[in-house]
């Protein structure tokens, strides 16, 4: 065999071999890729339903809800997936609720926000962690005195901007639900960032993407009132008490009912109805 043809077959090897190279490379890119495309969920239909069974009926049925937070811990224990993650600080945040013990709930509290902390770790954008992370906060601090609550408010302002810019509708707009009772509960500058009108611009987008949300209603109503504008007000509060609140809901509603019975009793002196109260 001549030189030549020696130098020949050895570049077509050359070139064969580089070739394998490239497609091995090539097969594993894609297939890591098809692998993240279709990595499954731990937020099925099922246990989505699961989830949402026992926030609903979490104020009448504690041992559902224990029972649901010591599955999906287990099941999202090495999860990479943020959503998953926010979902278990959600019901980590609906049993600190439930403590009545003022230290034992700002622990409970604090666990919240320590899961949510790996949700955002996992995707600073994930709008879910951030919510529960800054609503948590906000419940710390009316337990935590006035010193500790001031440090949190800024940043918990700012998750749930970043909340607003993400996914407004999340949690019924709570993240414009929360700001409007941040900015309307909070006293104004010097003391605060307090502000009566950045409240309304909140609570009144909030009202229109969820015009039947009862929370809502009842924090628009309250601000409305304090603005002077009592015909509005009167309105909102008529709504919250017309609305037939299901046993599920009764105990954490109650407080939304009573801002709405303040508001009609400062408007008129007629008779008060109530949807099922």
């Amino acid at each position: 065999m001549s030189t030549l043809m020696k130098l020949n077959i050895q570049q077509l090897e050359r070139k064969f071999i580089q070739s394998r190279y490239w497609v091995i490379a090539i097969a594993c890119l894609t297939g890591s890729a098809f692998a993240q495309s279709i990595s499954p969920t731990l937020l099925t239909e099922e246990n989505k339903q699961k989830i949402e069974l026992a926030v609903w009926r979490y104020a009448i049925d504690t041992p559902l809800l224990v029972e649901t937070i010591d599955w999906f811990r287990d099941l999202s224990r090495n999860s990479q997936e943020s959503a998953a993650i926010a979902e278990l600080s959600r019901l980590k945040f609906m049993i600190a609720q439930l403590e009545m013990d003022k230290e034992r709930r700002v622990q409970l509290f604090e666990r919240c926000i320590a899961i949510a902390d790996q949700a955002i770790a996992l995707n600073p954008n994930d709008a879910k962690g951030l919510f529960w992370k800054a609503v948590a906060m906000g419940k710390m601090a009316e337990d935590s005195g006035i010193v500790n609550a001031f440090r949190m408010l800024r940043p918990m302002e700012k998750m749930l901007l970043k909340v607003v810019a993400l996914d407004e509708k999340y949690e019924n707009a709570g993240a414009h639900r929360a700001l409007g009772r941040m900015y309307h509960k909070l006293p104004g500058f010097p003391i605060s960032f307090g502000s009566n009108q950045k409240a309304l611009a909140h609570l009144k987008r909030a009202h229109e993407l969820f015009p039947r949300d009862v929370i809502t209603r009842a924090f628009y109503a309250e601000v409305l009132y304090d603005e002077g504008r009592k015909a509005e007000a009167r309105r909102h509060a008529d709504f919250v008490l017309a609305t037939p609140i299901d046993e599920e809901d009764a105990l954490e509603f109650a407080e939304y009912v009573d801002i709405a019975l303040d508001v009609v009793k400062k408007t008129s002196s007629s008779d008060i109805k109530l949807g099922n109260y």
